[in-house]
């Protein structure tokens, strides 16, 4: 359905333009360059910079030209874990008919992404799927959408308590989790794209390359299709993108720019 847009696109398919429903409230992490890391021994080369090619990407037409006051954009050493528990509340500034979404760069662990003042053994420094799941819990967001481009993030979809997150968090709502590769895989940084394999092909694919059908609509079954054929292909089977949650397959993401 058009009214569901994740992205609040206002481009022009055919010669009308969509009614633009609600707005967007992003938070968006990139951490490249780790408190306790060096490059030798673990830091990321382009979490960042992904991170600000999603903000970019928002701001931009074909991203519904999101207002920056909607955005916290969190990178390396912003991006502690309780700076990133705080700037999660924005999603309470969300109403009904609006979308929330959490984007995510840098390493990961089976049941948390990683802050930039992470410590070993020490869980509290961690951004536990638990508090993703009670922010996007709280909020009252039509959509929310988790993008994650760190290695082992298929497992946000794993069991929490008796039911798996989506269900958790959906309170009626379109939740949709667009994650860089299964819970046992790596999540593959690329030198030659400068980036990582996943958020590469996932914004090319928003841009309009996963426009299958050519009908100027990016659906999130073609999102899909696109991300991970692409990525599958360019790490040679080393890792699988997972799309999951409680969403229809045509739920629009992007229109493609004419």
């Amino acid at each position: 359905m058009l009214t569901n847009l994740l992205l609040g696109l206002s481009l022009l398919v055919g010669h009308q333009k969509p009614a633009l429903i609600g707005q967007t409230y992003a938070v968006v992490v990139g951490i490249a360059d780790y408190q306790m890391l060096t490059y030798s021994t673990g830091d990321l080369r382009f979490a960042d910079r992904d991170a600000m090619q999603v903000v970019a990407f928002l701001r931009s037409k074909s991203g519904g030209s999101v207002p920056f006051s909607h955005i916290r954009l969190l990178t390396n050493r912003q991006a502690t874990e309780v700076a990133i528990e705080q700037n999660l509340k924005l999603f309470q500034q969300a109403g009904a008919a609006d979308r929330i979404i959490l984007y995510f760069s840098g390493h990961g662990l089976p049941d948390s992404f990683v802050p930039y003042d992470a410590r070993p053994g020490d869980k509290h420094r961690l951004l536990t799927y638990g508090t993703i799941k009670t922010a996007f819990h709280k909020a009252r967001a039509t959509t929310k959408l988790c993008i994650a481009d760190a290695c082992l993030s298929g497992g946000i979809t794993q069991q929490t308590g008796k039911q798996t997150m989506a269900k958790n968090v959906s309170n009626g709502s379109t939740v949709a989790m667009m994650l860089a590769s299964r819970s046992t895989q790596n999540a593959v940084e690329d030198g030659r794209l400068a980036g990582g394999a996943f958020t590469h092909f996932l914004l090319k694919g928003l841009r309009g390359q996963g426009d299958l059908d050519g009908d100027g609509i990016v659906t999130i079954r073609e999102l899909h299709q696109y991300v991970a054929s692409q990525v599958k292909k360019r790490t040679n089977g080393r890792q699988t993108p997972v799309f999951y949650g409680k969403f229809s397959d045509n739920l629009p993401l992007s229109y493609r720019q004419k």
